[in-house]
């Protein structure tokens, strides 16, 4: 063995921060006059850290003792303006005004739900909401990374939830999509399976317990597909694999709905296709926003508007066909769509949509550049 290695070997070798003891003392500095005097600096420096200290205090008593519910007075009702989970809070009902002991007040009816009002909860996995609300923000539930399901009362005449899903609903017909929750794909296959699905938290404390295991099988088979698509393939054998590669990666939005709502599926990774019916005429704003898994973007024929981000970071889409009905492209629609190095347009060069910056998918080719648009009818094949 080499002699230094020997030496070396499970000793702490040399530093020179620590060759001399640093000088802890605060000594005077005649330069700076009265500022510079060591019981000045002495003094300034306690009044900072118990400053930072009391901040600190206060901002984490003021974080402890926040309210889970937090209501204000809508018209002849109530709206839910923010709602703070525990680990615990797996249900919320939006029917009434809940007190601290989580108890309603059937005399306070909840008729509204303020705009990000839930937003970034990691813990809430299904959503009630009463027949009396009326109004939903739809960045409501905006990035709920555990919610499962909506679930509508059927008495609601605005809303109505399909499988979970949130819908808005005049005079009983679907209208618009709200949301695809970001776990929703594992809540329709636990249904195609044969579950029952959930009408109040009794019920969805049963059906989070049927559908642990199918969320198990299905996070093994994502892992496997990231590795290698064709090994994965061998897990289809099992029931829920299947299901859920045939139900829940993918998802036909309600036939009827004419707009897809702004937010409505931003940020769910797993949806691999979507079908969009006919019947939409507008793509709200980061509508599919990070939608990362989405195989391909179709338009359909009657799509007039695309809202900016529509589809931004979109980035294993290799497939984007714009039909000539869309007349509004807004800005980064598809930025980020990287995978795809053509946009293909049925509209003619001389008839091109009004667009935003940025709006085309941008990579690297030695330098950064957009793709190309394509201006033909060439569909892919389904």
């Amino acid at each position: 063995m080499d002699e230094n290695k020997k030496i070396t070997e499970g000793v702490l070798l040399y530093d020179p921060l620590f060759e001399h003891k640093p000088d802890t003392v605060i000594h005077d500095d005649p330069k700076k006059g009265f500022w510079g005097k060591a019981i000045v600096k002495k003094m300034l420096f306690i009044i900072v850290l118990a400053s930072f200290v009391g901040v600190s205090v206060y901002l984490s008593f003021h974080s402890v003792s926040k309210e889970k519910y937090t209501y204000e007075e809508a018209g002849s009702g109530y709206m839910l303006s923010e709602f703070v989970a525990g680990k615990n809070d797996f249900v919320l009902n939006i029917d009434y005004v809940y007190g601290k002991d989580d108890r309603p007040d059937a005399s306070k009816t909840v008729n509204s739900v303020r705009e990000y009002a839930l937003c970034c909860n990691e813990y809430t996995e299904y959503i009630f909401i009463g027949k009396d609300v009326e109004n939903i923000e739809n960045t409501s539930f905006y990035y709920c990374t555990a919610l499962r399901a909506v679930i509508v009362d059927k008495e609601n005449p605005c809303y109505e939830s399909v499988e979970g899903v949130l819908y808005k609903k005049e005079n009983g017909k679907l209208t618009e999509i709200v949301l695809y929750p970001t776990k929703n794909s594992e809540y329709r296959t636990a249904l195609s399976l044969g579950a029952k699905e959930p009408e109040n938290a009794a019920e969805a404390m049963a059906f989070r317990e049927n559908i642990e295991s199918l969320e198990n099988a299905a996070d093994e088979y994502i892992e496997a597909y990231k590795k290698d698509k064709a090994s994965a393939q061998t897990l289809l054998k099992d029931d829920e694999v299947r299901a859920f590669v045939e139900v829940g990666l993918k998802y036909e939005i309600a036939e009827g709905v004419g707009k897809v709502g702004e937010m409505s599926f931003a940020e769910c990774e797993n949806i691999r296709r979507i079908s969009i019916p006919e019947s939409v005429t507008d793509i709200g704003s980061m509508a599919f926003f990070k939608c990362k898994n989405l195989e391909e973007i179709y338009i359909p024929d009657k799509v007039e508007s695309i809202g900016s981000d529509g589809f931004s970071y979109c980035e294993n889409a290799d497939y984007i066909f714009i039909p000539s009905s869309v007349k509004n492209i807004g800005h980064h629609a598809f930025f980020g769509c990287n995978a795809a190095k053509e946009v293909y347009m049925e509209c003619s060069e001389d008839n091109m949509p009004q667009v935003g910056e940025d709006w085309l998918p941008q990579y690297r080719k030695g330098v950064l550049r957009d793709a190309e648009t394509v201006n033909d009818s060439r569909r892919r094949e389904s």
